[in-house]
Formats: C-alpha cells, sequence, structure tokens
C-alpha cells in the first residue's frame, strides 16, 4: 500500500551504499548465447521505494534534506561527505537525526578479552562505538520494557520476521580521563545511552536506540539481514510521524495532518478514536491486574504440585482439597511422624492422606507407609474412626511434566494388588486447574455421584468387608 497521498511528495531517504545495479542488456555475439544475460552483481534487495512512498538518495546524491538515514550492512560511515551533509541538514532545520544501521556483516575476529566480534558501529562526532558479538543459534529475544509505540512496534516486527543471527550490543564511550602526565582530550567525548528495545534471556541488548544526551539523535541499531521494506514501512509509518514530523509535512503525507484544518467530523472521529483507545488501555491494565492476581495464587500451588517435595508438596495437597470443599487437618502439628500427613473429611466420610515424592520411578515401598500409619491410628489418643486411606505422590520430579508417566506406578500387576488408592499430585493439579472438584472428591472419598476415573490406581473392592464402604475393620 502507498504510504503518499494524491498530492504527496516521495519522502526522501538516504541509502547507505550503491544504487542496485541495472539489468545488463541482451548481448549476441560468436561466444555468446541470444538473450542470455551476465550474472547481476550483488545488490541491495528489490523494494519498490515509491510504493512505500519514498525516494531513496543513493551514493553521490543529495542528502541534505533527507528525512532519515537506512544503512542496511552497517552503521553509515559518519566521516564522509554524504552523513555529514544529511546531519549539517537536519541541524539547519532543528529536527532529530534518524537512522536506522543494521549490524552485524563483515569479516568476523576473535579475542581472548571479546570472544567472537563482527565489525563495530562508530557513531558520529566523538560519542564512541557500538561493539558487536554474534549470538549462539537458537537465542529468542523478547521485548524490553518501558518502549514508546514506535519502538515497540519495531520491536514486534523484528520478532515476527527474526534475522538469521541475533547480535548483543555493547555501547563503548571514549574515555573522558586521563592517566597522570597524559594531556586530556579535546574536545571532550559526547555523552549517550544504548536503550534495549529486544533483550536476550540474560537481559543483554540484541536491538537498541542510541542517543546522545541532548536528544539529537535516534540511531536505531538492528541485526544484519533484516527485510529492508520491514525497515522502510516502519520508518515512514511510525518512525517518522512520531520523531521527524517536519519531513512528512514537507512532503505533505497524509500520515500528519495539522489539526487545526481538520474539518469537525474529522476532529469528532479522532476524538473517539482516541477515547476508544484510552478505554482499551483502562481495560487492559484491569484484565493484566486481575491475571497478576491469579498467577500470584496459582504458581506456588502449580509449583507445589508439579516439582514440590516435603512441607511445601503437602500444602500445595492441602490447598487442593480445601479447594474442592474438604475439611484438612494437618495431622503432623498434632502427631508428628506417628500419623499420616493430613486428615480429610467430607460428607461424613474421613480419610488420612499420605503425601509422597520421587525423583524417579517411585519404590513400591511407598503406599507401605500410608498402611502403617491407618494401623497405628486406632491407637493414637483422641483419634475417631477414618474410613480409608489415600497415597499422593508427585513422582519422576526430575523430568518435565509431560514427559513423566501418567500413571505413579506402571507395573500393572503390582497396582491390582494395591490395597489402598494412589493418585499422582500431577493428576491432582489437573484437576484443580479446571476446577473440577467432583474429580478431586472422587479421588479421595470413592463413590459421591460420579462416574470413577480410570486413571487412579485403585484396589480391588474386598467382598467380605463389612460395615460402611471403605471402613476399616
Amino acid at each position: 500500500m502507498s504510504t503518499s497521498g494524491p498530492s504527496a511528495d516521495l519522502i526522501p531517504l538516504h541509502i547507505d551504499g550503491e544504487p542496485p545495479a541495472s539489468p545488463a542488456p541482451d548481448v549476441i555475439s560468436m561466444s555468446a548465447v541470444p538473450g542470455r544475460r551476465p550474472a547481476p552483481a550483488v545488490r541491495p534487495g528489490v523494494v519498490d521505494w515509491a510504493a512505500l512512498g519514498v525516494e531513496p538518495r543513493w551514493k553521490n546524491q543529495e542528502t541534505g534534506d533527507c528525512a532519515a538515514v537506512l544503512s542496511p550492512v552497517r552503521g553509515p560511515a559518519t566521516g564522509l561527505e554524504p552523513y555529514q551533509r544529511y546531519a549539517a541538514g537536519v541541524r539547519k532545520r532543528g529536527e532529530t537525526a534518524l537512522v536506522v544501521a543494521c549490524i552485524g556483516a563483515g569479516r568476523r575476529t576473535h579475542n581472548v578479552f571479546s570472544g567472537t566480534v563482527a565489525p563495530r558501529i562508530d557513531l558520529p562526532d566523538r560519542y564512541g562505538s557500538i561493539s558487536v558479538n554474534p549470538l549462539p543459534a537458537g537465542v529468542s529475544p523478547a521485548l524490553a520494557d518501558g518502549l514508546d509505540h514506535a519502538e515497540h512496534d519495531l520491536g514486534t516486527r523484528l520478532l515476527n520476521r527474526p534475522p538469521d543471527t541475533w547480535f548483543g550490543l555493547t555501547y563503548l564511550m571514549e574515555s573522558s580521563s586521563s592517566r597522570p602526565g597524559v594531556a586530556r582530550v579535546w574536545p571532550p567525548p559526547g555523552e549517550g545511552e544504548l536503550r534495549p528495545i529486544l533483550v536476550d534471556g540474560l537481559g543483554d541488548t540484541v536491538a537498541g536506540v542510541w542517543m546522545p544526551a541532548d536528544g539529537s539523535a535516534r540511531w536505531f541499531v538492528v541485526p544484519h539481514g533484516t527485510d529492508q521494506r520491514l525497515l522502510v514501512e516502519w520508518l515512514v509509518q511510525h518512525a517518522l510521524p512520531v520523531y521527524v514530523p517536519g519531513a512528512l509535512t514537507r512532503a505533505r503525507s497524509t500520515l500528519v495532518r495539522d489539526p487545526a484544518l481538520a474539518t469537525d467530523a474529522e476532529a469528532r472521529l479522532v476524538e473517539t478514536i482516541a477515547e476508544e483507545q484510552r478505554d482499551h488501555e483502562r481495560r487492559q491494565t484491569e484484565l493484566q491486574q486481575q491475571l497478576a492476581a491469579l498467577r500470584a495464587v496459582a504458581d506456588p500451588l502449580r509449583d507445589g504440585l508439579l516439582f514440590g517435595t516435603g512441607r511445601p508438596l503437602e500444602d500445595a495437597v492441602h490447598d487442593v482439597l480445601v479447594a474442592a470443599g474438604v475439611t484438612v487437618t494437618r495431622l503432623d502439628d498434632v502427631y508428628g511422624t506417628k500419623s499420616a500427613d493430613l486428615l480429610a473429611e467430607y460428607g461424613g466420610r474421613r480419610v488420612l492422606v499420605e503425601v509422597k515424592s520421587a525423583n524417579n520411578r517411585p519404590p513400591q515401598s511407598l503406599p507401605d507407609k500410608l498402611i502403617k500409619h491407618l494401623n497405628t491410628w486406632p491407637g493414637l489418643a483422641g483419634t475417631d474412626p477414618v474410613d480409608s486411606g489415600v497415597l499422593v505422590v508427585n513422582h519422576q520430579i526430575k523430568l518435565p511434566p509431560a514427559q513423566r508417566d501418567a500413571e505413579v506406578y506402571t507395573d500393572r500387576a503390582f497396582v491390582d494388588a494395591l490395597t489402598v488408592p494412589v493418585i499422582g499430585s500431577a493428576r491432582l493439579f489437573d484437576w484443580w486447574r479446571r476446577e473440577d472438584w467432583n474429580a478431586v472428591r472422587h479421588a479421595v472419598f470413592g463413590d459421591t455421584g460420579v462416574a470413577q476415573h480410570p486413571e487412579i490406581a485403585m484396589p480391588d473392592a474386598d467382598p467380605k468387608a463389612s460395615g460402611r464402604p471403605g471402613h476399616l475393620r
């Protein structure tokens, strides 16, 4: 889509490099095949500049009136005439120098201090340089915090269409100090800042914007190989309206309009859109706060059920049972190790809950611990009879949850011989996250009017047992 209106001029943009080579004409000779063209020289990617509303200005063309600089290979040569004329024009108009510099192209070297490095970007005047280190394959950058609208849009575009290689960026300022006996440098070096737009998993900058302290320039530093059309579209549609609106005004671009010349209908609609945007931002803030509150509750329970051991795992099981409407008593606080971990009560039934964990596959001796507690329970002072017991196990903790066995015990013969039910804490977590409280209660207390879940390792019913269902003799 063209970004220029019916009466708009093309926006001059300095492209740091040689213009694209024109196709060679057909040559017919005794030694040539008719219609065969020589192989084209390496040149920038084909871009329909006019469709983007841009007039490219190449080497040996006027750059003093350009709106911005695009360097598709590396940072522009700030000491050469094209950049100097561009910078002089920016200063005369009182505008912000806007540069998009691609990094990472060229021969790479290695040393013991910096590792593998690509050619650096030299900043203008005495502001220093930006060093460049290629990052390992598989790096997944993320948006940095505190971005304005244009920076956020550029970062999103880079994430959606990533380059082949990401590079780590480091701002190297020229030293302002001098050792004793050494003359001070003059003029003094400038001060600037490299702010991140994208960061890697260690928080280091992989795409960013460099600005001098006086805010007179913005150098957006992005990886070499980023699609030129992506960068030009972003420059015209997002960067220029925010940072250099005067360039669009001179080109009579429809991207910038004087509000004083708007019709009443246009002004009303602009205000309506702004109000819709404000409402959206308020609603988004509310939803983000609600999500943060939910995660504050879910994160510790999720971590406890899937990766916890000892008291954190016990606390997570306790919280799931309470969420399911079960009355739970912590037995360790009353009887210590003489009893199971929890006493669960629901619908007139009382069940001992033993909670265990295993780094790998759990030993078959774990159910014996619950059976021992069931046998010693009647001898504890002040206890009422219990109906049964349940073993909850967080197994194979060292594996990611998706790679763990679905059942705690996979030996079918052993499962069939169990005399107590065994539940995986991951299964308990799945019921909790789906708020399937009937499944939780059924797993712990038996039949509550909900169909039996086949995933639970349940012992066969003993036809000789007497009394109420599940009651121990």
